[in-house]
C-alpha cells in the first residue's frame, strides 16, 4: 500500500509525522549498521577518503583534540528521523506547487527606494558594515501575515533561471566538502558549491564527488513513494542546485568547467576575492564555450561598474562579499573594510539579475534582504558539525567531552597545506583564514544535521518578513522609504540576549 505524505497543515502534529517517518524509514533504520561502516571507512584514513573529503586534521588546526569517535547507533537513528522529517516538509507536495509558481515568474529586482541612513553614509563615504545598521517593525495597517503561510510558500525566490530557497551554501571544503552535505542542500532547494579548494583542486576528485552526488539524489529517501513525474521534476530540480566552483583564470576554468559539464554539471560559480577582469573574462569564455544552456554565478563584485559588466556578459547572478564571516581574516590582513551593504544598496535600480551575499550576512538576514539581496551564504551555521560535512559520524571529541568537527577557512593554513600551497620548510603562504571548531549543536534544542538547521534559519528569513508586515521577499526590497536604521551600541545590546 502507497504511503500518504500527511498534509502540510499537520507539519506540526508530532504523532502523524512521526508515524509517517518511523514507517518509510524502517528500511533505512535496518541498514544504519551499513551507513556507520560507510562514514568510518570513508573517514577513517584522513586524506585518503574519497571522493568525499572525509574529516581531515593538519599540522595547523591546533585544536583540543583528545580522541575520536562515533554518534552512537541509537542517537544516530533519531538524527536520521529528524533529518529525513525536515527532509519531506522541505520537498512537500504542497510547497512545490508554490515553488513550481515561483519558477513561471520574472525576478523583480530590488527598485532604488529612499533610506537617509544609507544616502547619508554614501555622500560622506562612510563604511557602514551589516552590524551597524537595523530594521524597524513595518506593517500595522495591514492583515497579520501567517507564518505557516510562509514556510508553505518556501519563502522561494528567484535565484538565477530557478526557484530556490535564499539560504545558498558555501564554497568551503570544511562545510561542502562531502557527498551528503551536498546532496542534502540540493535537497532542500539551495544552491550549494562543490569546493575546488582543499583536496578538490584536482579536477578528477571534484568530478568523482559530483558522480557521487548525482547517485546520493538519486537514492534519496525522499522520493520513496513518489509518483514518477514528481521523481523527475525533484531530481531535475536538486542537480540544477549544484554548483561546480571554478577559479577566475580562464583556461583553467574552462578544463574545470567542461569536464564538471560532461558529468551533468549544468550551473557553475566563478569565485575568487581579489578584485581583476578575470571573472569578466571567465564568464565570457563560459558562455562561449557552453552556451545559454549552463547557469554562471560569479563573484566577489567590488564595485558597480563591475556588476553592469558581468551582468551584460551573461552572469545569471552575482555574489558580494569579502571577510565578516566565522573565520575569514582577509579584511584584516588587506586592511579592507566589510562595507558590503553600501554597494549592495548602490546596485538597486543599476541591475537586473539576483545578488548572493557572503560574510557575516547569516548573522543579519533581516537587514542583509532590507538591503536588496535575494540570496544569503551559509556555512557553519548550517552545515558545521552535522552528520553530512566531512568526517560523517566521526567526530573529534575535546577533554570535557564535546563533540566537534575542525572548520577553518578557504584561505586558512590548513586549506593552504590540503591544497597544496606550500612553501619551503612547510609554510603555508598568504593565510587568509583562522582553523577553530565546528561543534556537533550549536542550538542548546538542536540536531547536527543540515536540514535541521536550514529549517532554524529559515524560521529566521520568515519572520524578517513578518515583522514588516510583507508576505516575499521582493516585496520587502519594495517598502519605500525602506525600513532600515543606524544602530547603536546600546540598540545593539539590548537587541541580543543579556
Amino acid at each position: 500500500m502507497r504511503l500518504k505524505i500527511p498534509p502540510f497543515a499537520t507539519f506540526r502534529d508530532k504523532e502523524v509525522w512521526q508515524t509517517y517517518i518511523k514507517a518509510k524509514l524502517t528500511p533505512l533504520e535496518a541498514k544504519v549498521s551499513d551507513y556507520l561502516k560507510y562514514w568510518y571507512i570513508e573517514s577513517r584514513d584522513n586524506q585518503h577518503a574519497y571522493p568525499s573529503q572525509g574529516m581531515l586534521l593538519t599540522p595547523f588546526d591546533f585544536l583540543p583534540v583528545i580522541q575520536t569517535g562515533m554518534i552512537p547507533p541509537e542517537k544516530m537513528i533519531k538524527i536520521l528521523r529528524i533529518r529525513q522529517y525536515f527532509l519531506e516538509i522541505f520537498n512537500h507536495p504542497e510547497r512545490l506547487k508554490f515553488l513550481k509558481s515561483k519558477q513561471k515568474s520574472k525576478f523583480v529586482p530590488p527598485p532604488n527606494v529612499r533610506s537617509r541612513v544609507l544616502e547619508k553614509a554614501i555622500k560622506e563615504e562612510q563604511a557602514l558594515s551589516v552590524s551597524d545598521l537595523g530594521v524597524v517593525v513595518r506593517g500595522s495597517q495591514g492583515r497579520r501575515v501567517s507564518r505557516r503561510l510562509r514556510l508553505l510558500h518556501g519563502p522561494f525566490v528567484k535565484l538565477g533561471r530557478l526557484a530556490r530557497s535564499p539560504l545558498v551554501g558555501s564554497a568551503m571544503p570544511d562545510i561542502y566538502g562531502s557527498v551528503y552535505a551536498i546532496s542534502t542542500m540540493a535537497q532542500c532547494h539551495c544552491l550549494v558549491g562543490v569546493p575546488r579548494n582543499g583536496p578538490f583542486h584536482k579536477v578528477q576528485r571534484q568530478v568523482d564527488l559530483v558522480k557521487q552526488v548525482w547517485l546520493a539524489l538519486k537514492s534519496s529517501e525522499v522520493l520513496i513513494n513518489r509518483s514518477q513525474n514528481d521523481k523527475r521534476f525533484l531530481l531535475k530540480q536538486w542537480r540544477a542546485n549544484v554548483m561546480g566552483v571554478l577559479e577566475t583564470e580562464p583556461e583553467k576554468a574552462l578544463v574545470r568547467a567542461q569536464s564538471l559539464y560532461d558529468v551533468g554539471v549544468r550551473t557553475f560559480r566563478v569565485y575568487s576575492p581579489e578584485p581583476g577582469i578575470d571573472a569578466l573574462a571567465t564568464v565570457k569564455a563560459l558562455r562561449q564555450r557552453l552556451g545559454e544552456k549552463i547557469e554562471i554565478f560569479v563573484g566577489q563584485v567590488v564595485d558597480v561598474i563591475q556588476a553592469q559588466q558581468l551582468e551584460e556578459a551573461g552572469a545569471d547572478g552575482l555574489y558580494l562579499g569579502i571577510g565578516g564571516g566565522g573565520r575569514c581574516i582577509t579584511g584584516v590582513r588587506s586592511g579592507s573594510v566589510i562595507d558590503w551593504p553600501i554597494l549592495l544598496w548602490q546596485l538597486r535600480g543599476k541591475i537586473g539579475i539576483p545578488v548572493i551575499i557572503e560574510g557575516g550576512a547569516s548573522d543579519h538576514i533581516a537587514v542583509t534582504l532590507a538591503l536588496g539581496a535575494t540570496g544569503i551564504g551559509v556555512s557553519r551555521i548550517v552545515g558545521g558539525g552535522t552528520i553530512e560535512s566531512p568526517g560523517g559520524m566521526l567526530y573529534c571529541i575535546d577533554e570535557h567531552g564535546r563533540y566537534f568537527k575542525p572548520y577553518g577557512g578557504e584561505a586558512s593554513a590548513r586549506s593552504k597545506y590540503l591544497d597544496n600551497k606550500m612553501m619551503p620548510f612547510e609554510i603555508p603562504s598568504f593565510v587568509e583564514g583562522e582553523t577553530k571548531i565546528a561543534e556537533m549543536a550549536h542550538l542548546a534544542y538542536g540536531v547536527p544535521t543540515i536540514p535541521f538547521n536550514l529549517f532554524s534559519l529559515t524560521e529566521d528569513v520568515i519572520l524578517s518578513l513578518v515583522f514588516r508586515g510583507v508576505t516575499e521577499i521582493s516585496q520587502l526590497h519594495q517598502i519605500n522609504p525602506s525600513p532600515l536604521r543606524r544602530k547603536t551600541w546600546a540598540g545593539s545590546l539590548i537587541q541580543n540576549t543579556h
